[in-house]
């Protein structure tokens, strides 16, 4: 396989931090909750994830667009797209149109997504491989984290100059079209291509992943609030931080990951539940700030290893399908996630966002305990 130019490698890299732009206006859900007292608050959470729903469209269609049009034309169609949809709400205050800004961002988000995971994986194998797809995570959490950062000084002037920040999706779409090939994949019949039954394991828990790491950013704003941690800017800056510490995760996941193996997960979840429970717990803004952060930073290892060991021995046609297939379950968690957690939160004895963080603390540790007890069997099948 030959390797691409280190300038096409940093444009296939740089569509990755602007994949999660939908997470952008997570900083402001007070803001918005403000805005439109009237509108229950999953449809204000919804706001945030709603994008991740109509995505699902162009996902589905994404193999035959790229098919007829070329990757490079179908990633920089979704980033245009992403870019004016992002920005409406800047001129417009009605929440239906709101909303339907937001829908339209996910058409663009399904159009670019599977292209950060896939276009990796078609060019490049091996060690090399492993490494650019931690770098895949610790890009995308480092993108995010600068729009974060940014957010957190434009929502002290105005929290509505947030939406401003998806413009910037153009200067991306301009680095791709100019260096990214516009590779037309031979067409195959989707019918002949099947996934091995151990990859649907997987994509299970790849659902869930996506599924609680969503209860823990979108519960987060309004437990710094009824905890009093600081305000609007703070919020912003703590998820900049947390986006920071998933970029140290996906640099350091190669080398991670050659040292622990199958226990990469368990480090995964056991830690990420601990900071859970301490986030809960605490009444301290600096330890409350400081475990958000661990949380995404240990967190952040169980992306990439799911995402590797999903394409391990998999054909070219193989490794798109399960590129679409871990992209649509995350995107389907994102979308479950308000609707989830607000239920969950109704069972406990305190308010609904302590009772939803207490939920997925426990489901963390669970799936952290069977993670053990699986990689043991496997240590115990292989001796």
């Amino acid at each position: 396989m030959r390797t691409p130019s280190k300038i096409t490698t940093i444009s296939i890299l740089s569509l990755s931090t602007v994949t999660g732009v939908s997470t952008l206006i997570t900083g402001i859900i007070p803001q918005l909750k403000n805005t439109y007292p009237s509108i229950p608050v999953m449809w204000i959470e919804w706001l945030v994830t709603i994008a991740n729903l109509s995505a699902l469209l162009t996902l589905v269609l994404n193999p035959k667009l790229t098919q007829k049009f070329g990757s490079r034309k179908v990633v920089v169609g979704g980033l245009v797209i992403s870019a004016l949809s992002g920005a409406t709400p800047l001129f417009i205050s009605n929440f239906v149109i709101v909303m339907l800004s937001r829908i339209i961002l996910g058409l663009g988000i399904g159009l670019l997504s599977p292209h950060a995971i896939s276009l990796i994986a078609h060019n490049f194998d091996g060690e090399h491989r492993a490494k650019l797809l931690g770098y895949q995570v610790g890009i995308s959490a480092g993108g995010n984290a600068i729009l974060l950062m940014l957010a957190g000084i434009l929502v002290t002037i105005n929290w509505r100059f947030v939406f401003v920040l998806y413009l910037l999706l153009l200067i991306i779409a301009g680095l791709v079209f100019k260096n990214v090939p516009n590779d037309q994949p031979e067409t195959i019949k989707n019918s002949s291509v099947k996934l091995p039954p151990n990859r649907w394991g997987i994509l299970i828990l790849a659902f869930l992943t996506y599924l609680l790491i969503w209860g823990v950013q979108l519960k987060l704003p309004t437990l710094f609030n009824i905890k009093g941690f600081g305000n609007s800017s703070l919020l912003n800056w703590t998820l900049a931080a947390m986006n920071l510490g998933g970029l140290v995760a996906g640099l350091t996941f190669s080398k991670l990951h050659r040292r622990f193996n199958r226990y990469t997960l368990t480090i995964g979840y056991a830690g990420a539940a601990i900071a859970v429970l301490l986030l809960i717990s605490t009444n301290n803004t600096f330890v409350a700030v400081f475990a958000a952060i661990f949380f995404n930073y240990i967190y952040s290892y169980t992306g990439p290893y799911l995402v590797l060991v999903g394409h391990q021995n998999l054909t070219d046609p193989q490794i798109n399908v399960m590129s679409s297939y871990i992209t649509v379950s995350t995107i389907i968690s994102a979308f479950f996630a308000p609707l989830v957690w607000n239920l969950v939160g109704k069972i406990g004895v305190s308010s609904l966002t302590v009772n939803s963080l207490f939920w997925v603390g426990a489901v963390l540790s669970l799936i952290a305990i069977g993670t053990v007890l699986k990689s043991l069997l496997h240590q115990r099948a292989s001796n």
